[in-house]
């Protein structure tokens, strides 16, 4: 009796495993993983709402600006929204050399941007 006692809960772990990989197809028993089914889908969608609305980089290319200017005011994409800022600093040499300041935004959130990055502000009248 004491033997059997034993003897369950390891058959019954061996049971489970096997059909938990089974059902996965992960075990010598079922399909590869590299099933043209599994292979042919699409890449993941991501679950940020935000993520839907960024622009491609070659589109963000086309409509930004070519070069930035120390006082120049204009808009930068910060967590899914345009925010007007102004240029304070260039460094040419770095890779995204046009350092902005969003406006009404605390420094600490100064950040650096290529300029295609950017667009020019509108005109207010």
């Amino acid at each position: 009796m004491v033997g059997l006692r034993r003897l369950f809960p390891m058959c019954a772990v061996a049971v489970l495993w096997t059909t938990s990989s089974f059902a996965q197809g992960m075990g010598p028993i079922g399909p590869a993983l590299t099933t043209p089914a599994l292979t042919t889908q699409g890449p993941p969608v991501s679950s940020k709402p935000e993520d839907g609305l960024q622009e491609p980089e070659d589109q963000m290319r086309a409509k930004g600006l070519k070069e930035c200017k120390v006082g120049d005011r204009v808009i930068a994409s910060h967590q899914g929204q345009w925010i007007s800022a102004q240029v304070i600093a260039v460094e040419p040499a770095e890779r995204y050399p046009c350092k902005v300041h969003l406006i009404g935004r605390p420094p600490s959130l100064d950040s650096s941007f290529a300029a295609w990055m950017l667009r020019a502000q509108p005109e207010t009248r």
